[in-house]
């Protein structure tokens, strides 16, 4: 995604930076993306309302189902670089 992109752009190697560094570069990220990918995935690739409607659904339903999942297992390290979308 565009903010995964713009991170690794500016610290080749992430995932070897200092907790600081690491907050530096996302927040640096946020401020230079829009976060729109999502929208964009589901709205702009949607030919009607109700298949929009069907997939905002389909995600919200299986976003709170891993969560709670998640949080019953500990996991951790949830972010937008580890959500999978099915794009049909």
């Amino acid at each position: 995604n565009i903010e995964h992109r713009l991170m690794c752009g500016m610290a080749p190697m992430y995932d070897h930076l200092t907790l600081i560094q690491t907050v530096e570069v996302f927040e640096y990220a946020l401020e230079n993306t829009t976060g729109q990918d999502l929208y964009k995935v589901l709205w702009l690739k949607s030919h009607s309302a109700e298949v929009w409607l069907e997939r905002r659904t389909n995600y919200t339903q299986s976003l709170a189902v891993m969560s709670m999942v998640g949080y019953v297992l500990g996991l951790g390290d949830r972010h937008t670089a580890n959500l999978m979308l099915e794009r049909q």
